[in-house]
């Protein structure tokens, strides 16, 4: 069986969306023997990295979609495989499932959250445009034109895949509110990414505590004076801030700015290494949240959009601000507390990772028989 992976830009340096594949590769492997899987990335080394084919990235990065029909009609299935694709870039994924359905081929989309937050590169007005509506007093009506016109794609889409699995109850219910209810409920693939216990994690018995910190420029922190000083709190207390960046590029040029050191590691082995030596992460990436916990390393989380709420969900935890108005003096209190001790963590860690995995595996087993039979 041929398997065409893709909808999400792979090969754009997000770490997060490359740990994402690397799970969905390891379960397809695990669940149908002798699969052959085709990736669509901007990166070629993730034939030899992942053991599958790759092609272009189609429908990012400047690729377009010609050729994609082609390429799909050489598969017996499309898989829109992971990340918050239905409200961050869903014209091209939805695109790319039309078009594959066009062509007879059977698709199916695994793993995909719904931020409660459209993206606002897509979803609201800009420029010129944003200026002329705000004369005609119409900004509103424009975008909710914009996002009702997506709901009414999705609640076209969907119902003609073999079969939909969202990575948590919350997407589940948003879509169910466009007119598709009939999504399943998985987990994030990410969580099934191991770490090599031999890998070093940096630590010693001299360490100091260490905090791991990732600000994302994607719906970038507004008030970085904050950051600043949280950084500065930190390393006057006598511990130390590591730079944990999600992407390898933007996040890390943001970071270094800041004055934090950051790990040279660009992959989600390396994140997991680095976060496993660290005694909680602060993050406004949600990825780096989820491979610490991987880890055994407890997260707090900066919230731009639902995602990072419905993750720590799974902890019986939330957000401790948003990108947009967050209380950096409190944010600080609670990354010190975090610093001198994780209470229960492990524990809960233990209960919410049965209760995903259970998911996750109920989930694997459906989406193998759909592929198969």
């Amino acid at each position: 069986m041929r398997i065409l992976l893709g909808g999400i830009p792979l090969g754009c340096d997000n770490i997060g969306d490359e740990a994402i594949i690397a799970g969905v590769v390891k379960m397809l492997k695990r669940s149908v023997p002798g699969v052959e899987l085709t990736v669509a990335t901007d990166d070629p080394a993730t034939a030899a990295l992942l053991g599958v084919g790759v092609v272009p990235p189609f429908g990012f990065r400047d690729v377009g979609f010609a050729g994609f029909a082609a390429e799909a009609k050489r598969h017996d299935a499309y898989i829109w495989c992971g990340a918050t694709g239905l409200s961050d870039y869903p014209h091209v994924a939805l695109e790319l499932m039309e078009i594959a359905q066009g062509e007879g081929v059977p698709t199916f989309i695994w793993g995909v959250g719904m931020d409660d937050e459209l993206n606002p590169v897509f979803f609201k007005a800009h420029g010129r445009r944003l200026a002329l509506l705000k004369m005609l007093g119409l900004v509103g009506a424009y975008e909710r034109f914009l996002s009702n016109r997506l709901r009414r794609r999705i609640a076209r889409v969907l119902p003609r895949c073999k079969g939909v699995w969202v990575r948590d109850p919350q997407s589940a219910a948003m879509l169910a509110e466009t007119g598709f209810p009939g999504a399943q409920v998985a987990a994030d693939s990410a969580i099934l990414l191991e770490r090599d216990d031999n890998g070093s994690d940096g630590t010693g018995d001299s360490m100091p505590p260490t905090l791991g910190l990732c600000i994302s420029t994607q719906r970038q922190v507004v008030d970085l004076d904050g950051v600043k000083g949280l950084i500065s709190a930190v390393c006057d207390s006598g511990a130390r801030v590591l730079g944990i960046p999600m992407n390898i590029k933007t996040d890390r040029a943001l970071l270094e700015s800041l004055g934090v050191e950051c790990i040279p590691g660009t992959t989600p082995e390396a994140v997991m290494d680095a976060a496993a030596g660290c005694d909680v992460v602060l993050s406004s990436r949600l990825h780096l949240l989820i491979l610490a916990a991987n880890a055994g390393t407890p997260g707090l989380g900066i919230a731009r959009g639902s995602k990072l709420a419905n993750w720590l969900s799974n902890f019986g935890e939330g957000v401790v601000g948003s990108v947009y108005d967050c209380d950096w003096k409190a944010v600080t209190r609670r990354v010190l507390d975090a610093l001198g001790g994780c209470g229960d963590w492990k524990e809960r860690r233990a209960a919410a990772y049965k209760m995903l995995n259970a998911r996750l595996e109920k989930a694997r087993i459906e989406l193998a028989a759909k592929l198969t039979e």
